[in-house]
């Protein structure tokens, strides 16, 4: 059978589906914004996983509307073989995906990656480092052509296809977007609020940076990404931080995620892969400044932008870096850089970015480069093992989701991972959201703290 995919009139915005389902299990919003780039065109609902999948170390849970049941292992080889189980292959001439897995990939599958790491860290918030449902059915709008459309792929959790099942979800989507939406609440100017607190010191972060200096003037490395992680607490719901993040900080990867105990509410600006049938592109990004309401004073950071040798000399690195990455699943001779050092500006932040694409070698599976560019080098340094070391080293606390990935593989090859920075996680009352900052040889490391806390203006 065929899935099916039918485009609906409706009146509903992603965030009012999104606040008509808030009763159903699993719920993710991957919400595009910034309508005038190529990368922001579509958005993404859906709930209801026929599987979720949640790993901590190699303890892997599964549950299904049938059994819940513990696996053990590589949590990358056991979602390959899931997605080997659920994969459209016969459908691969949709831009978007057919179904497939949404979620988040935390920072520390890395040490799947590179099972010589090790994590020295503090797990003080004792999250999951991955948290992905797969989802048969989803809405698709379509912000270019205006237009909203349900797909309903009718796969069940043992991998076959019932277009009974796939009827049952056409006329739930549909019947959810027949109805009036409930406008979406207004925003009070201020909310109940505690004291912002970070997990290191503004010392310790600039001691920090001296000593990956350290580390840099001894050999070990050219460059390391460091962060610090930022708490508050608060009376806003994850749902609502999202709301009032998109109105402040709209970016082309924004994303609401309910995992159940948690909540992620993200507006990533960086695309980690693109991936579509055997092509993958990574767009790493490097150099921060300010926005400036003065067309004079946002003209003078964008200068000092694209003339700062350290952040040109940063995303060089970090170019050729992922050009390895990809030189490692692609095959010979297809990996490209056709951006180099591009100007990308967002309402709170401008940065520069470069684009590293190619052509994945025959049977390597989306899942398989995935882990294997896993994760990002932009957020981690080069050399990238001997960086991720270092992390390690100096930051006292687990970065959780932070700089791990989110978005979808898609049961038909077409997939869609951002970076996890500019992202909070809600718990128990708490918001927490890291920012960090490249340390390369001639950096200032007062000037890196205060580039941090630019990163965060969105959030205080």
């Amino acid at each position: 059978m065929s899935g099916v995919i039918q485009t609906v009139a409706t009146q509903h915005s992603p965030e009012t589906l999104v606040r008509r389902i808030g009763e159903y299990a699993g719920v993710v919003l991957l919400r595009t914004s910034l309508f005038d780039q190529s990368s922001s065109r579509y958005s993404f609902v859906s709930c209801q996983p026929f599987l979720t999948f949640r790993s901590s170390g190699s303890r892997c849970e599964v549950r299904t509307a049938e059994e819940s049941q513990l696996q053990f292992g590589n949590p990358w080889h056991l979602l390959d073989r899931f997605m080997e189980r659920y994969e459209l292959l016969d459908e691969t001439d949709l831009p978007f995906p057919l179904g497939g897995c949404f979620g988040f990939w935390g920072y520390d599958l890395k040490n799947f990656v590179e099972p010589k790491l090790s994590s020295r860290a503090v797990d003080d918030l004792e999250l999951p480092d991955c948290h992905v449902g797969f989802y048969d059915s989803l809405v698709v709008f379509d912000h270019h052509q205006k237009t909203c459309s349900v797909i309903s792929t009718g796969l069940l959790s043992d991998g076959s296809r019932s277009e009974e099942n796939a009827a049952k979800q056409t006329r739930f989507w549909f019947n959810l977007l027949a109805e009036e939406p409930v406008d979406l609440p207004g925003y009070a100017d201020s909310f109940e609020a505690g004291t912002i607190s970070s997990n290191i010191s503004r010392e310790q972060f600039i001691a920090s940076v001296r000593k990956a200096q350290d580390y840099i003037r001894a050999g070990d490395i050219y460059q390391v990404n460091l962060s610090h992680r930022i708490t508050t607490r608060h009376s806003m719901d994850g749902w609502n931080l999202f709301l009032r993040l998109q109105d402040v900080s709209p970016s082309p990867f924004g994303a609401y995620l309910h995992c159940g105990d948690f909540e992620l509410a993200s507006s990533s600006p960086e695309s980690f892969l693109r991936m579509s049938g055997s092509h993958i592109r990574t767009r790493p990004i490097k150099g921060t400044r300010p926005r400036s309401a003065d067309a004079t004073r946002d003209a003078q950071f964008t200068y000092d932008l694209q003339t700062s040798p350290k952040e040109i000399s940063e995303l060089v690195m970090i170019t050729d870096l992922l050009r390895n990455d990809l030189g490692r699943v692609c095959s010979y001779g297809t990996v490209t850089v056709p951006e180099l050092l591009k100007l990308e500006r967002y309402p709170q932040v401008q940065h520069l970015v470069s684009t590293v694409e190619g052509n994945l070698a025959p049977q390597i599976t989306h899942f398989q480069a995935f882990a294997s560019c896993f994760p990002g080098g932009s957020i981690t340094g080069a050399p990238k093992f001997r960086a991720m070391e270092i992390i390690d080293e100096l930051e006292p606390a687990r970065r959780g989701p932070y700089t791990g990935a989110l978005g979808y593989i898609g049961f038909n090859r077409e997939s869609q991972l951002s970076i996890i920075i500019r992202t909070a996680i809600c718990q128990r009352g708490e918001t927490h959201f890291n920012v960090g900052a490249g340390i390369v040889a001639d950096s200032i490391p007062e000037a890196e703290y205060e580039e941090t806390l630019a990163k965060a203006a969105g959030y205080l």
